[in-house]
Formats: structure tokens, sequence, C-alpha cells
């Protein structure tokens, strides 16, 4: 066009997308070269909102920004990408959107970003409910100088708010709290798995508008932010406050392909989907895909989650009485093999109602994941959840035939609608390729860690092509407080005789020491008791300490070779 050769010293040619580009105060320039040269065509600008948006979103510097303020372990820790991500939010003035895939860190960058401002706290969490204490264990793992006792956990909706540093809540009790929460005017937010105000309309979304609007820093957190669905986008930028963001009936003729109906306005589509997600980059986002960051990640990375412990059964007489008799040191070994194996199966009773709390949290994103367990009754509990959430799903236990199983297979390779593998720890560990998925969630744990990782590496293979997560889902004052120090301990043995390199040691110690620190509060810490090491460590203590330095390693180990023949499924 010969309006753009007149006018080339205010653009030039990107070869790599084939797109000219011109700064936005040229833009007037060039929209009126071009109608005078072919006033024939219909030329049209952007929107006017989006120069406005542009235009006000004055950034820090990012080279003026000095992180010496958070927490050394926690700024040591993190990768470049992250870093960056960091960076950026400081950047924003504590306002962004981290839209990064699961399994790059989000949770770390945000805690970074929030302890930047720490002389603005108290600092307010909403999470899901399985996830608040993930949380809590995030702070105190990242952040040395944040004790227990600086953080409160709300478990129950009538609970008092306290004067803690950090307030970590679901969502559903915030929604069902806003007057307190108003009163307590957090000055720093943080929103994990910000796509549960994707409803503009629902509670949860205006008390979370609520609370942005008394807020400085807000910190959304999402690994699947809706862009394809932009509409449910937009409560989670009206809480970050953009300045000149349109209004929702002008965002939605831009950006959603809104329609008017005979029963109203139809904001359910997509269009400019290229320019709203720039616009989002420039103004309040930051997304990385881990395709873009594979160098700076490990191939396969194991994350413990410690489920929700209101939602594990309690007071079950038979579990509290296996739990004595495992660490009962006058059993034999034979004897104390049965009781753990009988523990185990109760555990899986146990466990039952906060896994499924926690696979429908994940059911909220849209990727594909598996769910490995061992008891029937955890596999039912999770199939059963899945029909009732009418999600298409597949499931692999001992009575599926060979061919079936291979067509059941091939429907979750091939079907972008089937999203859940649910899948028998024992008749699922080899033999199938599950890489379409690249996350794995276990239910319940296993005595041989080489099962595990077989069942791992059912996505974790050639033709994978992304970095492939495994959450191990532990609920305390179960089973799991002795099978996880026992799986490390084996491939401690393991790893010394050469046949593996496998260790699951990062992920042993959180849960180990987390589960020691409740102990000493339970038993009196919390009520105003030192926890120091003249106390006598209580039964549970001790049961630990003597799984990770136990004298009868023969005991230990030979348990965990032998017994997955003495475990059916359907024990």
């Amino acid at each position: 066009m010969s309006c753009l050769r007149t006018a080339n010293a205010l653009f030039r040619y990107d070869a790599s997308t084939r797109h000219y580009c011109f700064r936005l105060e040229h833009m007037e320039t060039l929209l009126k070269k071009a109608r005078e040269e072919v006033p024939e065509v219909s030329i049209t600008g952007l929107p006017t909102f989006i120069p406005k948006v542009l235009r006000s979103n004055v950034q820090i510097h990012t080279e003026d920004v000095e992180m010496s303020s958070i927490d050394p372990k926690l700024r040591k820790a993190l990768r470049p990408f992250q870093r960056e991500g960091v960076l950026r939010g400081i950047a924003q003035r504590g306002r962004i959107l981290i839209a990064d895939d699961m399994g790059l860190g989000k949770t770390v960058q945000a805690l970074a970003i929030a302890t930047y401002y720490r002389e603005e706290w108290p600092l307010l969490v909403v999470c899901p409910s399985s996830m608040r204490f993930a949380w809590r264990d995030a702070f105190l793992q990242w952040l040395p100088s944040i004790t227990e006792h600086d953080i409160q956990v709300v478990v129950k909706a009538a609970e008092p708010l306290g004067a803690n540093q950090v307030i970590i809540s679901s969502y559903d009790i915030v929604s069902r709290r806003s007057e307190d929460l108003m009163r307590a005017k957090f000055k720093v937010l943080i929103f994990d798995e910000s796509h549960f105000l994707k409803g503009y309309k629902s509670q949860r979304t205006k008390v979370a508008l609520e609370l942005s609007g008394n807020a400085r820093r807000i910190i959304l957190l999402s690994g699947t932010p809706a862009l394809s669905r932009p509409i449910e986008l937009y409560p989670q930028i009206q809480c970050l406050a953009v300045r000149n963001w349109p209004v929702v009936h002008d965002f939605a003729l831009r950006y959603c392909n809104a329609r008017e109906t005979r029963f109203g306005w139809d904001f359910s589509g997509s269009s400019y989907l290229d320019e709203l997600h720039i616009l989002l980059r420039e103004v309040i986002m930051v997304r990385r895909l881990k395709s873009e960051v594979l160098e700076q990640l490990p191939d396969k990375q194991r994350i413990v989650v410690l489920l929700d412990p209101t939602l594990v059964r309690k007071q079950d007489r038979q579990a509290a009485y296996l739990s004595q008799m495992v660490n009962n040191i006058g059993l034999s070994t034979a004897e104390r093999r049965g009781v753990l194996i009988q523990y185990f199966a109760k555990s899986a009773e146990l466990k039952m109602s906060a896994v499924c709390k926690y696979v429908e949290e994940m059911l909220e994103g849209d990727c594909k994941f598996l769910v490995f367990a061992h008891h029937s009754v955890m596999l039912n509990a999770v199939s059963e959840l899945l029909e009732k959430k009418r999600i298409d799903f597949i499931r692999i236990d001992g009575k599926v035939s060979s061919d079936v199983r291979q067509q059941l297979v091939e429907q979750f390779q091939s079907k972008t609608s089937c999203r859940v593998a649910v899948l028998s720890i024992t008749a699922a560990n080899a033999g199938i390729t599950l890489h379409s998925a690249n996350l794995v969630i276990f239910a319940e744990l296993f005595w041989n860690p080489g099962i595990l990782t077989q069942a791992e590496d059912r996505v974790h293979r050639i033709g994978q092509k992304q970095n492939c997560v495994v959450q191990y889902l532990i609920a305390r004052e179960t089973s799991d407080d002795y099978i996880w120090p026992l799986i490390e301990q084996k491939l401690v043995v393991l790893n010394k005789v050469g046949l593996s390199k496998d260790t699951f040691s990062d992920a042993m110690n959180r849960v180990s020491e987390q589960v020691v620190d409740n102990d000493l509060e339970e038993n009196g810490a919390a009520e105003g008791d030192s926890a120091d090491n003249s106390r006598p460590p209580s039964k549970r203590q001790r049961s630990i300490k003597d799984f990770m330095n136990t004298t009868e390693d023969s005991f230990w180990i030979e348990l965990s070779q032998d017994t997955s023949t003495l475990l059916p499924e359907d024990l």
C-alpha cells in the first residue's frame, strides 16, 4: 500500500510474524493517511477504550525493583521465569493475574509478590477448600519468618477471625463472611484458582469484588484463565480495577461476540481473541506455557497435597484401634504387617470425601488427568462423582478385559472431551500410554515405590511434549503417616544398590515435618506450651521418627517388597 511507503518512518515490518508494527501514538496518523489513499475502502480503527487502557497502564521499571525485602530462602529458589513473573507483579504495583500453566509455580510467585508488600499485611488468601492447608504449608516452607501462630486457617464459617498476619479461607466461607472480612480491611489479597470467580452474578464474585475494592495489592492465580470464553474473565479483571476498562456490555460486544436473542443478551461467545490476549498481556496478565520454559523445568515434578483434615473422617473406632496397634512394639512382625494392611484398607474410607472434594475442584480447570487408587471403595467414589458431574471418563481396573482396556485407552487419548482416567494402581500401572494428559493424581499410596513410579510413567513417556506433574494426596491420621516414609526408605535401599534413581525425599520431608509440627500443637504447643526438645515425643511423633530411623529395617523393607500379593484390589 503506497500510504505505508510514504509513512515508512512510522512503522516497521516484522518478518517473523509478517506484521507491520507501529507505536500507539502513530495510529491516528496512519489511519488518516490510509483513508486518504483509499477512500473507497472502509478502514476501522481500534475501539477507543484500548488506547485509553494502554496509556493509563503506567508500570514501574523492573530494573528499579529491589527484591531484598523478600525472604532469602524464597528469593533464591525462584527459577528465572518465576523471577520475571514476580518482577512483573511488582511492576504492576501488586495487581496481576498470573496465568501460568499448572506446575510452573504460581504459588511461590504469589508468595514473593505478597511478601514484597509485607508492611501492608494482614494478608487474605482465598482458595478452594481442599487447598487451604497446602497454602499454610507453603508459607511455612518458603517463609522462615512466618510461624504457624502467624497463620489462621478458617475451617468453619462461624469461626472468629483472629489478628493473625495471614488468614486463609475457602471461597465458600468467604461468600458467607463478607461483613467480617470487610471490617478486617485487608490490603493484600491472593485469589488462588481465580477462575472460581467466573460467574459475575455469583455471591462469591460479589464478595471478592467488595474485598478488592478495599485492597491495594491483588494477586490472581489461574492455570485456566478462560481465554476461550472471555465473559468468564471479566469479573477477574474487575477485581484488578484496570483503569478505563470497558463496562461489561461493551466488553461483551467486542470480545464475546455478543448477540441479542428473544431471551436477552447472549455473552457466551468469543471474538477478537488475539487482540484481547495482547491487551491482557500488556496490562494485567503474565502467562507462560510449559513448552516455553521446558529447559528450566524437571521432566517430572512430584507434589504432596495435604488433604483438608475437616473432610477426613474422624472418630472412627476401628481406625483409632488400628492406629494404636501399628505402634504396638509387643506385636510380632507378621502381626504388625497384618494390622497395617487393615489400616491401609480402612484409610481409603477415611480419605474418600476429601479426595472427591479435591477431584471435584480439579474439574473446574480444563486439563485432562489420571486418578490412581487401590481399593474399590475409592475407585467407586471417584467414578460416582464423575458420573454425577456428567464428566466423560474411563475406568480401568482388574475387571476390565484386555480388548476393552485398549479401547478405553484409545478413547482417552483421542477424545478431547474425555477428561479423566480412573485407574487401579495394580491393574493399570504398566502396558498403557496415556500421554494426552500430563497430570497424575494418586488418591492412595501403595507399598512398592516401583509400582508408583511405573504408574506415574503412564504420562511420562516418549511422545509427551509437556513436563509432567504428579500429585500425591496425603491425609494425616491415616495409614499415609506410615506408608509414605516407608516408600522413601525403600527407595533409599534401592538407590544404594543401584536399582533406582527415584527419590520422594523432598515431598516426604514436607509431610513428615508437618505431621510432627501438628502433633506438637495437638499435645500442648497450641495452648501456650513451648514445642522444645525437652518434651517427650508423642506416640505419633515417635512413629514417624521410628519409620525414618527404624532399627527394624528388615520388617519395613520386607513389607514394601512382599505385601502387594496380600492386598487384593477389593480388600
